[in-house]
């Protein structure tokens, strides 16, 4: 096991030293083996595709950030703590967020985030004791469109060269979500194809 983390590690490693000079687009698995020291087939034992072994630098990234930080207190804390993460590897989330094709990063980022939202929505259900409890369609639901709007902070704070602070976009989620928001957007008239307004009630 040791030997195939090391080796996973060492292909990750190329990678990003080759991310900091070139898109990832233009990189080929021949770059990343060639540049690691190691032949094709070693590569393909351990990923799919180099998009592949992208994922697995933010799965095991991300699993670090947790580990070292397993006490983090409120979301906000959470935010500051991973703006600090994104930064420190600032050239491989611009260069990797940046590809938009099939199996990239940001589809991967969103569903890492959906399994963490909603099992932590499973947990806070079930400390409250709550007689009438979401379902799992609910529970899904809301880890979509949770962790989209998430996604949402996240892609243009990359793509804006990572200025500012994520957490006074958090701000304006939690506002959002507490219904301040909502409700001025529910309760704003709907116009039919006439333009004539109608009520939302």
């Amino acid at each position: 096991m040791g030997g195939a983390n090391n080796t996973k590690t060492l292909l990750a490693e190329s990678l990003q030293d080759l991310m900091r000079t070139h898109p990832l687009e233009k990189i080929s698995v021949n770059d990343i083996v060639e540049h690691a020291g190691v032949g094709r087939n070693t590569f393909y034992y351990h990923f799919a595709d180099k998009y592949d072994l992208v994922n697995w630098c933010f799965q095991k990234g991300i699993m670090q950030f947790l580990t070292e930080n397993p006490t983090l207190g409120n979301w906000q804390t959470i935010a500051s703590q991973l703006e600090q993460y994104f930064r420190e590897n600032q050239a491989f989330y611009t260069n990797a967020l940046s590809y938009t094709g099939q199996n990239n990063l940001r589809d991967y980022i969103q569903e890492f985030l959906c399994g963490v939202l909603v099992q932590r929505l499973r947990e806070a259900q079930a400390l409250q004791g709550q007689q009438e409890e979401l379902t799992e369609g609910e529970l899904r639901f809301a880890g979509n469109f949770l962790s989209g709007a998430l996604m949402g902070i996240l892609l243009p704070w990359v793509q804006g060269g990572m200025k500012g602070h994520i957490a006074n976009c958090y701000n304006c989620l939690r506002c959002l979500c507490s219904g301040r928001m909502t409700q001025i957007f529910f309760s704003m008239p709907i116009e039919d194809d006439a333009g004539h307004k109608k009520g939302n009630g």
